[in-house]
């Protein structure tokens, strides 16, 4: 006898209610019966793939996590220089862009998202300031120092900016890759020029 599959995709759906609810509503104001019912499924068959609205935060969220994690390690095995520079930055943006349904959860609940990860993010910190001394080039200055950090930082506050805008996963991959290297591009340069 066989067996009918579904080509249904539960996780995903689940998924992509939960970043929608979150980031409409906010984390806490989500409940699990609100997530299910948007799916389509009782709260009995969510429950079978997450036991707990924390886990599934932490499913959704610890997979871009897992991801930039990889990404900011990446200098640990290239030496600077202009062109891995390039390479490690338009990683970085694929990271940030293939996941870009997930920024504005973070950046709604970032108490949840502390809750949720704790050790992880601490570590992610650290690996994130390592990630920026590399970007600041060979000998920096503070102010390159600086320069590397809001770099980092541009990606984020324009993917913020454009997560809700009708724009292509390659139109933000352009933008946020050209706002990153005006940064760098000013590397060098004394303050104020």
């Amino acid at each position: 006898m066989q067996h009918a599959t579904s080509s249904r995709d539960t996780k995903a759906e689940i998924h992509r209610a939960a970043v929608h609810l979150f980031s409409t509503q906010g984390y806490d104001k989500t409940s699990l019966r609100e997530i299910a019912e948007q799916v389509g499924i009782t709260k009995a068959s969510l429950y079978y793939h997450y036991s707990s609205k924390q886990e599934l935060l932490r499913a959704i969220v610890g997979t871009f996590l897992d991801d930039m994690f990889q990404i900011l390690k990446l200098p640990e095995t290239l030496p600077w220089s202009p062109e891995n520079e390039r390479l490690v930055l338009r990683a970085y943006v694929d990271v940030v862009v293939a996941h870009r349904s997930t920024g504005p959860t973070l950046l709604r609940d970032i108490a949840a998202v502390l809750a949720a990860f704790g050790d992880d993010l601490d570590a992610l910190i650290a690996q994130s300031r390592r990630f920026q001394l590399w970007l600041a080039g060979p000998d920096p200055s503070p102010a390159d120092r600086l320069r590397a950090g809001a770099a980092v930082e541009t990606v984020g506050a324009a993917m913020s900016a454009g997560a809700d805008l009708p724009v292509t996963d390659d139109e933000l991959r352009l933008v946020l890759l050209d706002a990153a290297g005006a940064v760098l591009a000013r590397r060098g340069l004394p303050v104020g020029e």
